[in-house]
């Protein structure tokens, strides 16, 4: 019995060593670590996103002037054009339909605001002449936005250093107090000339002076040659009576027409309509 049991014993030893060692499970860790990195990606991507988002949203939209007017908390607008003939309106079809009237109802419907038309303006008059006395007129219009339009009679004085240099400070006076005394939107307006170029020399002289300003006071200007030059169609014809226009003589090949009004009244409205 004693050897059998022994026999027995021995056996079982020898099947118990025969016998692999169980494998250790799988570490968690490692399963988990590979089901969490979907959602962590998805948590990257969405702080990216909002990151960015928020980036985007701080950088400012740049203002246009029709922005401005729109945002200022006065319920109507006041527009004043300061110059010459042209801004009197010659030689429109009528006053209704020079470039001061159509920009200012296009003006009023971009914003969304009545416009009132008052400033200053009297044929053949000068930046020394006439825009410099009229400032304090300007200035009590209250106005929200001026056009200043001069150059065109000033550069019948021909273009010389003297000449254009007393037009550059009477344009710098008439931008700096306008800028000082209102918080009216400026725009510049180069000159106006004939088709055939006739004046072009003396125009490009004071244009310079004209764009000059503008840099300096960052001020928009209304390039009118973009208009006028080698275009007959903006003026004349020549000798048709306009009632409204009747006191200074019948049209002629200078002034702008009704197309040529229209496209300066369309010129004004490009530029509140750019960023600023």
């Amino acid at each position: 019995m004693k050897h059998a049991a022994w026999l027995l014993l021995v056996g079982a030893l020898l099947l118990g060593g025969c016998q692999q060692p169980a494998k250790p499970a799988a570490s968690p860790s490692t399963s988990t670590s590979t089901v969490r990195k979907a959602p962590a990606k998805r948590a990257q991507a969405k702080k990216a996103a909002a990151k960015k988002s928020s980036a985007a949203a701080k950088t400012p939209v740049a203002a246009t002037i029709v922005s401005q007017l729109h945002q200022s908390g006065h319920q109507s607008l006041v527009y004043a054009p300061l110059g010459d003939s042209l801004s009197v309106g010659l030689f429109a079809d009528s006053r209704q339909s020079r470039f001061t009237s159509l920009f200012a109802a296009s003006l009023g419907q971009a914003v969304g605001k009545p416009v009132t038309e008052k400033g200053v303006a009297v044929v053949g008059k000068t930046a020394a002449n006439l825009g410099v006395p009229s400032i304090a007129t300007i200035v009590s219009q209250q106005p929200d936005i001026v056009t200043i339009e001069f150059g065109t009679n000033d550069a019948v004085g021909g273009a010389s250093d003297t000449v254009l240099t007393a037009f550059r400070q009477d344009l710098v006076t008439i931008v700096n107090q306008l800028q000082q005394q209102t918080h009216a939107q400026l725009i510049l307006m180069t000159t106006w000339s004939p088709a055939n170029g006739q004046y072009i020399a003396s125009d490009q002289a004071f244009d310079t002076q004209i764009k000059a300003v503008g840099r300096q006071y960052r001020v928009p200007v209304a390039d009118l040659r973009t208009i006028w030059q080698g275009n007959a169609s903006v003026t004349g014809p020549a000798g048709q009576t306009l009632p409204d226009f009747a006191q200074w003589g019948t049209r002629d090949t200078f002034h702008p027409n009704q197309r040529g009004h229209q496209a300066i009244a369309d010129l004004l409205m490009k530029i509140v309509r750019q960023p600023q």
